[in-house]
């Protein structure tokens, strides 16, 4: 058959069965989010961290309850105040805007007009909180009232549901002040996604932070301590970076920080 019959047998061929639906508007926030993220140079490095001590810890605590990742969060927020450079933005081609409050944006998945959504909360200075003050301010985010004062502000609602080149005018100024955009996004990312998975996973997310830590799962296997295989836990995470402001051998190092806070 020539290329013309081809294409008349194709014109000819029915849809396939399907449905159709409305493109949620509210999703605006993750285009928004990703058009960013792919603005930045971002480096990604892929390790993990025996908390076995922590889990164990966790377990044997009889009042209030802390999660795992709040604790993972108050050690990411330690190790930021420590590497101060890890908690800033570029302002313009030659100055670079370091800040002292480390503000940690959480994506917390939440029905918004019907729609589950990662949405943002950003918990403020959490390198001055402990894991009990941030587990307890993230439950509290997980059920505040969708437009108020928690995640996925009234503004931040009606930010996304504007036009696209409303929008994309208004993130032209917002990424051109760092102090307006840690005022919207903070100054690091952290997202957990774990707790859906099971064994060595974890998320590379596209992100417009200098630096953003995600959460994976965690795996359980055994290793040789003593020629003795033990059962050990191992939480499996990412850090993503802007290689505008973060070098590699910088950010191995955060790693080891981090992974050796943990492990206190």
């Amino acid at each position: 058959m020539s290329a013309m019959g081809q294409l008349r047998e194709q014109l000819r061929t029915p849809r396939a069965c399907a449905r159709e639906k409305d493109f949620p508007p509210i999703r605006n926030f993750v285009l928004d989010v990703m058009a960013e993220g792919r603005r930045k140079n971002i480096i990604n490095l892929v390790f993990q961290v025996d908390i076995t001590e922590t889990l164990d810890a966790l377990a044997a605590r009889t009042q209030d309850a802390v999660s795992v990742t709040s604790v993972i969060a108050a050690a990411l927020a330690f190790v930021v105040d420590q590497h101060k450079d890890f908690n800033s933005y570029r302002s313009g081609l030659t100055r670079l805007v370091v800040f002292d409050d480390v503000d940690l944006s959480f994506t917390i998945e939440r029905e918004v007009d019907g729609v589950q959504l990662p949405v943002p909360y950003i918990l403020r200075a959490a390198n001055r909180k402990d894991a009990a003050q941030i587990h307890r301010e993230l439950q509290a985010a997980k059920i505040a009232p969708i437009g108020a004062a928690g995640p996925m502000s009234a503004l931040e609602k009606y930010f996304f549901l504007m036009p696209r080149f409303l929008r994309r005018l208004i993130w032209f100024f917002i990424r051109r002040d760092p102090y307006k955009f840690k005022q919207l996004a903070g100054t690091v990312g952290v997202t957990s996604m774990g707790m859906f998975a099971s064994g060595a996973a974890v998320v590379q997310p596209i992100t417009p932070m200098t630096l953003t830590l995600s959460i994976g799962a965690i795996e359980r296997k055994a290793i040789m301590m003593d020629g003795m295989p033990i059962d050990r836990a191992f939480i499996h995470l990412n850090l993503g970076a802007d290689h505008d402001i973060i070098d590699g051998a910088p950010l191995m190092r955060f790693a080891e920080a981090l992974g050796g806070k943990l492990r206190e």
